[in-house]
């Protein structure tokens, strides 16, 4: 973790030299409700692969009748950066006491405190989010949730999605959860 933190610092001290503003990201601590979502867990090849798992999915939710209420978004099972074979659980939140069938599952979160950055702007601005926010923990001393649950994973909230939006007004939070 620490050298994962130094390796942030070291990014963003690169790209502020270099000229590099990042005004598109902003970081905030705050706590993200509860829901319940629908779920769709796999390895894809690489990060730009999850629209694989939407493409199964949402024919899916449309056969079993599932009405998403709230923005959709991923869930990052992997503890760290991955070059390949990345396993990824994509989700939409629904109402409590949905049910559905395999290959989809339903999950409970519960609220949880987090570390948030706010990206405006094109997908591969996350790879820089996740930067901002490891060096806010390092800076402030704080804890990811260290334990192995959903509910502990690094998770993405996409708030708008590229059939509602352009590429450089595209809004994501990418979310950390704290111990």
């Amino acid at each position: 973790e620490e050298t994962r933190a130094a390796q942030a610092r070291l990014a963003l001290i690169s790209r502020l030299i270099e000229g590099e503003t990042n005004m598109s990201i902003t970081v905030e601590r705050r706590t993200i409700a509860a829901m319940t979502i629908v779920a769709l867990r796999d390895v894809v090849p690489t990060y730009a692969d999850e629209h694989l798992l939407w493409a199964r999915m949402m024919p899916e939710i449309t056969r079993q009748g599932i009405k998403p209420i709230g923005p959709c978004g991923v869930i990052e099972h992997d503890a760290e950066f991955t070059e390949r074979d990345v396993e990824e659980e994509i989700f939409l939140p629904v109402a409590p006491g949905t049910t559905a069938e395999a290959p989809l599952q339903v999950h409970e979160l519960p609220a949880r405190d987090c570390l948030v950055a706010h990206v405006v702007g094109p997908y591969d601005q996350i790879t820089g989010a996740h930067d901002q926010l490891a060096s806010r923990i390092a800076a402030e001393g704080l804890t990811p949730l260290a334990d192995d649950s959903l509910a502990g994973k690094a998770f993405n909230i996409y708030l708008t999605t590229p059939d509602e939006a352009p590429a450089d007004e595209l809004v994501t939070e990418v979310c950390i959860p704290l111990g």
